[in-house]
């Protein structure tokens, strides 16, 4: 399997221990995929932040969509992360699908990154 894939971080990482990011990777069969990891620690900081505020019933629960908790939110540890998820081929699993990359955005990724121009058909 090849490791062939994009990873889009947009935010500010405050503390790669204790936060949460949204997290994009687009494959190279031109499809985008959207997942928000959490660290086990931020899980724990947004439960007592919740148990003060009141919210999510005073943090008796957490929801979040397309959760993936993982140790640190390094480049590295998000990387290892979506390889292991692709190696395994579930990563339809735990990121939603968001759409496919149009040839008008393609110009963002790296030559030759893309199977193969479909929009030649």
């Amino acid at each position: 399997m090849s490791k062939k894939r994009h990873i889009s971080i947009h935010q500010v990482i405050e503390d790669i221990h204790d936060d949460n990011i949204d997290v994009i990777v687009t494959l190279p069969d031109r499809t985008r995929w959207w997942g928000t990891f959490f660290t086990y620690k931020n899980i724990e900081s947004l439960r007592q932040k919740d148990k003060e505020t009141g919210e999510c019933l005073s943090g008796t629960y957490l929801s979040a969509a397309n959760m993936i908790i993982c140790e640190d939110l390094s480049r590295e540890t998000i990387e290892k992360v979506v390889d292991d998820l692709l190696d395994k081929g579930i990563l339809d699993k735990f990121m939603a699908r968001i759409g496919d990359i149009t040839k008008e955005r393609e110009k963002y990724y790296e030559e030759g990154f893309f199977e193969k121009d479909f929009f030649d058909d």
